[in-house]
C-alpha cells in the first residue's frame, strides 16, 4: 500500500484543474507576446503548468495534512 498511503483525492482534483488553467494563460501569455508556435513554446508551456500544478499539489497535502 506504499504508493498510495499519501494519496490525495482532492490533490488530484484540484492540481488537474490548475494545470488546465495555467495551460490556458501560459497559452494567452504567448500568443500576446507573439512567440512563434512550435516545440520549444509547446515544452515552456507544459513545464510552466506542470510547476503549477505541483505547487497546488503539495499545497494542498500540506493544508490537508
Amino acid at each position: 500500500m506504499g504508493l498510495l498511503e499519501n494519496f490525495s483525492i482532492t490533490s488530484f482534483v484540484l492540481s488537474t484543474i490548475a494545470f488546465f488553467v495555467a495551460q490556458h494563460y501560459a497559452n494567452r501569455y504567448m500568443d500576446g507576446n507573439d512567440f512563434p508556435k512550435g516545440m520549444t513554446r509547446t515544452l515552456t508551456v507544459l513545464i510552466a503548468a506542470l510547476a503549477v500544478s505541483y505547487g497546488v499539489s503539495a499545497t494542498v497535502d500540506w493544508t490537508v495534512g
